[in-house]
C-alpha cells in the first residue's frame, strides 16, 4: 500500500472526493473488504486479527468506517503509538473495546447506537460505558477523513469468549470472536477496485497513522 504515498495531493483529495455517494458495497463485496481491512490492521500494530473487527456503515449521507480493538495485554505490546497504549491502559482486563471511526464524508455518528448481541438477546451501551479518547467521540456530526476514537465498556451479561455480534444502527454488523470468526475473502472473489482503492487510501492515509508511526 505504501506506493499510494507517491501520489499527488490532488489526486488523493479527487478520489476522496468522489466516494460520495459510492461506498456501498455489497454484503460480499462488504464481508471480504472487512475481512482485509482487518487484516491489514493486524498487520501495521502487530495485534491478533482475532482481537479486530471492522464495520462499514453506509447510512444515506452518513458512511464511515469503524473498527473495534478488544484491549488485553497483548494489545499493549503491540505497535501501537504510546499515547493510544497510554489511554487505553487502564482498560486492560474490564472487557473493553478501543473503537475508532473514520468517516469518507461528512456523518452523524453516535457510540450510543453501538450494540451488541449474542445467543439472540440484543445488549445496548449507556453514556457510562463510553470512554472518549477524542473530544469528538460522542453524538455529533463528523467531519471527513478525520478519525474519532474512544474505549467502549462491554456490557454485562456479553461472553467475550464466544463469538458475538457487534451492530450499528441495528442494520449494520460484523462477528467478533477470539478465537476466530471463520471470516475469510470468497474463494475468486475480486474487490471492486474503485471501493479496494478507496479503502487502502483511508487506511494508509488517515487511519493507521493515527494508531502506529508509518
Amino acid at each position: 500500500m505504501r506506493y499510494i504515498r507517491a501520489f499527488p495531493v490532488f489526486v488523493i483529495a479527487v478520489l476522496l472526493a468522489v466516494s460520495v455517494g459510492v461506498w456501498s458495497p455489497s454484503a460480499q463485496a462488504q464481508t471480504a473488504l472487512e475481512e482485509w481491512a482487518k487484516q491489514q490492521i493486524s498487520e501495521e500494530t502487530g495485534i491478533d486479527p482475532n482481537l479486530l473487527a471492522t464495520l462499514f456503515v453506509t447510512d444515506g449521507s452518513d458512511q464511515f468506517i469503524l473498527a473495534f480493538v478488544y484491549i488485553t495485554e497483548e494489545t499493549l505490546q503491540s505497535n501501537l503509538k504510546p499515547e493510544i497504549k497510554q489511554a487505553i491502559a487502564p482498560f486492560v482486563g474490564q472487557r473493553a473495546m478501543l473503537t475508532l471511526v473514520v468517516p469518507t464524508q461528512t456523518s452523524n455518528f453516535s457510540p450510543l447506537e453501538i450494540s451488541f448481541s449474542q445467543d439472540g438477546l440484543t445488549y445496548l451501551i449507556g453514556s457510562s460505558q463510553i470512554e472518549p479518547i477524542t473530544e469528538d467521540f460522542r453524538a455529533s456530526q463528523l467531519p471527513p477523513n478525520e478519525v474519532s476514537a474512544g474505549v467502549l465498556l462491554l456490557p454485562v451479561g456479553l461472553d467475550v469468549n464466544r463469538p458475538f455480534e457487534i451492530h450499528y444502527r441495528g442494520s449494520f454488523s460484523t462477528t467478533f470472536s477470539i478465537g476466530g470468526s471463520g471470516a475469510s475473502q470468497p474463494p475468486g472473489f475480486v474487490f471492486p477496485n474503485f471501493l479496494f482503492f478507496l479503502l487502502q487510501l483511508i487506511l494508509l492515509l488517515f487511519l493507521l497513522p493515527f494508531l502506529v508511526v508509518i
